[in-house]
């Protein structure tokens, strides 16, 4: 080590020589020793001498002489222009920019605030198999609702035409039996049958005609009420479907969730276990709640037309108690005069 550091201070003195020989200011060779020494300045020339003046400015519009038009091939004009223009574009862009953040900004808190569509096709095919027995019984109840709709009008259960043609032959001296009973056959319906089954009592006492009536009632009541049945029925059965649907389904979540492996998610599974499981439910008040509602709906116009037919009974009652203790009709009498 101490030889080394030996040479190298030795290499340095010996190369200081040649530095200072490289740094000497050079002395022309026609300078003689008697001449003196001129130091070397630079060339530049020597600054202008500063005056009390004020410094001259920049031309611009404000101190233009022609009123503030600059020429248009001043350099430093052109310039200032051109860097007001790329001031603008850069500011003009970065609003831009900003912009677009704000409306990206914007659409990601939409995203996260809405609410997912429900699918109902996709839930109704998650439902399970009890689903198509549910569907079959909102199809079977809408079958029978039509049809009761159109068994169950005012025109079907009472004809206004009916009453309309049968009224003159309800005074003392026009009444016919015979003209009231093809009436009845020419518009059949619920009311025609039972004034059929009074005319049949004719010369019977009246209580046993009015006995008669409820018994012609009764069985029109019951055949109007056949299909009614019917949509009762499928308010009632369509609901403990959906339960039953639900209560399997529940199972099946809780089993599924049960036996996942460590580390998986339990409760998405289990909550998307249970809001599949409950479409069942939902499905059978949807079809159970109209069926319910029509029902009631029938039972209502019935129990109506029943209470109007009634009323139209009354002069007929009249007639026929007067005609107590005469002959009676038989129905072979009244086929026979068709």
């Amino acid at each position: 080590m101490k030889r080394f550091l030996t040479l190298s201070f030795i290499s340095l003195f010996l190369t200081l020589p040649a530095f200072a020989q490289d740094d000497a200011i050079p002395v022309p060779e026609d300078v003689t020793e008697e001449q003196p020494f001129v130091p070397v300045v630079d060339s530049d020339p020597a600054p202008a001498p500063q005056s009390d003046a004020a410094p001259a400015l920049p031309e611009t519009e404000a101190n233009a002489p022609d009123g503030g038009a600059l020429p248009a091939s001043d350099p430093s004009q052109m310039a200032l222009k051109d860097l007001e223009e790329g001031d603008k574009e850069v500011a003009q862009k970065e609003e831009e920019a900003r912009l677009a953040k704000e409306k990206e900004q914007a659409e990601l808190e939409a995203k996260k605030n809405q609410v997912p569509k429900i699918e109902i096709l996709k839930l109704i095919k998650s439902g399970g198999e009890l689903m198509w027995i549910i569907g079959a019984l909102s199809v079977l109840g809408l079958m029978f609702a039509l049809e009761r709709f159109i068994a169950l009008r005012r025109g079907a259960i009472m004809p206004r035409r009916l009453f309309k043609q049968m009224t003159p032959y309800l005074e003392p001296s026009k009444f016919s039996p015979m003209a009231i009973w093809a009436i009845c056959e020419k518009y059949r319906s619920p009311a025609g049958r039972i004034i059929q089954a009074a005319l049949l009592k004719i010369g019977r006492p009246l209580p046993e005609i009015v006995a008669a009536v409820e018994s012609a009632k009764q069985d029109e009541a019951t055949n109007m009420y056949r299909n009614v049945r019917w949509l009762t029925l499928v308010s009632s059965l369509a609901p403990l479907l959906g339960l039953l649907g639900t209560v399997w389904g529940m199972i099946q979540a809780f089993y599924i969730t049960a036996n996942l492996e460590i580390g998986a998610n339990r409760a998405e599974q289990l909550s998307s276990g249970i809001y599949v499981a409950l479409v069942t439910t939902a499905a059978g008040l949807a079809v159970a709640i109209p069926a319910a509602f029509i029902a009631h709906m029938f039972e209502g116009r019935i129990l109506k037309a029943f209470h109007k037919l009634d009323s139209k009974l009354l002069p007929l009652y009249d007639i026929l108690e007067k005609q107590e203790g005469k002959p009676r009709i038989t129905l072979a009498q009244y086929q026979a005069k068709k």
